[in-house]
C-alpha cells in the first residue's frame, strides 16, 4: 500500500509555490520531529538538506528511528522539503517535572511556518504525562506547547501552521485553543494525527471555539490513542495496512496522490477503550484518578525498567515483577491496570496479566470490580 514515501517519490519534484500544503506535508512534519537534530535550536536553523549532508541527525528515544531518518533523508532530496529550514528546535525529558516535550519551527518556504509537535517517545516519563492528561490540566507538555507557540510567534512575523502526531496532536490541539489571542489570530490550521483528547474544560473554552474550524482531525480504522477522552468531533478516518495499536503508526497509514485513503468510520475494534478505559472514566472521581495513574505507573517502575523497549524486552520477567507488586492494589483499580497491561502490553500473548492477577485476587477472596476507590486508599509512591 502506498505511504508517505511513496507521496515524496511522487511530489517530491513539485514545490510548494506550485502545489500547496497538504494534510501528507504536514504529516510529514509531524514525523521527522520525533528526530533529534543539532546545530538547530536558533533562528537561522539549517535546511533539511544542510542537516543531512552534515550528519546532524542524532537518534532519540522513540522507537523507530530507522524509518523516521529514511523519511528525513528522502525529504532533504526533494525539491520541496530540501530546502525547508527547522529553527528552534527544543527537547527537554525531566523525570522531577514528568514531563518530555520537544517542538521546532519548519519554514516551509511558501511563506509560512510550521510548528510541530513531537509525539510521545519511548521514555516510560513521557508515556506517564500522558495518563497525567486523564487527571489534570495542563500537564506540563501542554503549558510547553503554549509557551513555544508564543515564543515562536514572537520572533516570526509569518503566518503558522501547527502539526503533531500522537501526544504531539493533543499539543497542537492544546496550544492552538490556549495561547493568547493575537497569537491564535496567526494561526492559519492545526493538524492532529490519532491524537488523544483533553480535558473537558478545553473544549468548552472560548479558545477552542474559536480554534475548532482550523482543526484538521485524522485516526487511523483502528484507533485507539485518537479516541481517548474528549476529542474533535469530525475527524478523517484513514486506512491503514497494519492492525491494532501497529495502526497509530503512520507509516502504516495509505496516501493515494496527496491524499490519504479514508473510510467512512472507525471499525469496532477502536471502541475497546470504552469498554475500559472510557467506561471506568466517566464514573470516576478525580481522585479515583490520581490513583489509578500512581498505581500503573508504580507497577511499572517495580520492574526498573526506563523505556517502553526495556519494558516489553523481558515481558514475562517484568509482568511476574508487576503482578509480585500489584498484590496489595485494590480489587477495582487492579481490574482496570490489568486490562490496559493485556491490551497494551501483551498483544499478541493474549490478555495474560489479566487472567494470572485476577486469579489471585480470586484465591485472595477478592471479586475484580465489588469495592470502590477511595482517596484515603493512594498507594505510596514508588520508583515509577
Amino acid at each position: 500500500m502506498t505511504n508517505m514515501m511513496d507521496y515524496l517519490a511522487w511530489r517530491g519534484d513539485v514545490p510548494f509555490s506550485a502545489s500547496p500544503w497538504n494534510e501528507t506535508d504536514a504529516l510529514i512534519i509531524a514525523v521527522v520531529s520525533y528526530l533529534n537534530f543539532d546545530g538547530v535550536d536558533n533562528e537561522r536553523g539549517m535546511t533539511f538538506r544542510e542537516l543531512k549532508e552534515c550528519g546532524a541527525l542524532r537518534p532519540g528515544n522513540g522507537g523507530s528511528f530507522a524509518a523516521r531518518r529514511a523519511l528525513f533523508e528522502a525529504a532533504a532530496e526533494t525539491e520541496r522539503f530540501g530546502g525547508c529550514r527547522i529553527h528552534y528546535f527544543f527537547a527537554l525529558t525531566d523525570e522531577a517535572l514528568k514531563t518530555q516535550f520537544s517542538a521546532m519551527c519548519v519554514d516551509v518556504g511558501d511563506g509560512t511556518v510550521c510548528v510541530a509537535y513531537r509525539g510521545t517517545d519511548n521514555t516510560i516519563i513521557g508515556w506517564r504525562e500522558d495518563f497525567n492528561m486523564m487527571c489534570r490540566c495542563p500537564v506540563p507538555a501542554q503549558e510547553a506547547a503554549v509557551l513555544y507557540l508564543e515564543n515562536a510567534c514572537r520572533n516570526i512575523r509569518m503566518p503558522v501552521r501547527i502539526t503533531g502526531h500522537s501526544k504531539g496532536g493533543n499539543l497542537a490541539v492544546y496550544a492552538a485553543a490556549c495561547a493568547a489571542p493575537e497569537t491564535r489570530d496567526r494561526v492559519l490550521d492545526v493538524w492532529t494525527y490519532d491524537g488523544p483528547g483533553m480535558a473537558k474544560i478545553v473544549f468548552d473554552s472560548v479558545g477552542y471555539r474559536e480554534a475548532a474550524p482550523k482543526i484538521r482531525a485524522f485516526v487511523p480504522q483502528t484507533s485507539i490513542f485518537g479516541m481517548l477522552m474528549c476529542h474533535p468531533e469530525t475527524y478523517t478516518v484513514v486506512v491503514s495496512d497494519a492492525s491494532g495499536l501497529a495502526q497509530h503508526d503512520p507509516f502504516t497509514w495509505k496516501v493515494t496522490g496527496s491524499r490519504f485513503g479514508t473510510a467512512e468510520e472507525i471499525d469496532s475494534t477502536a471502541r475497546v477503550i470504552d469498554e475500559t478505559l472510557h467506561e471506568w472514566l466517566a464514573g470516576s472521581t478525580l481522585e479515583q484518578r490520581e490513583v489509578f495513574v500512581e498505581t500503573l505507573f508504580r507497577l511499572m517502575g517495580s520492574t526498573q525498567a526506563i523505556t517502553l523497549s526495556e519494558l516489553r524486552g523481558d515481558r514475562m520477567k517484568n509482568m511476574a515483577k508487576m503482578l509480585a507488586a500489584s498484590l496489595d492494589i485494590d480489587p477495582e483499580t487492579r481490574r482496570v491496570i490489568t486490562r490496559l497491561f493485556g491490551q497494551f502490553l501483551t498483544l499478541g500473548v493474549g490478555n495474560v496479566v489479566e487472567r494470572v492477577i485476577e486469579n489471585v485476587g480470586d484465591r485472595n477472596g477478592d471479586k475484580p470490580g465489588t469495592e470502590k476507590l477511595s482517596a484515603a486508599e493512594t498507594p505510596d509512591e514508588g520508583n515509577g
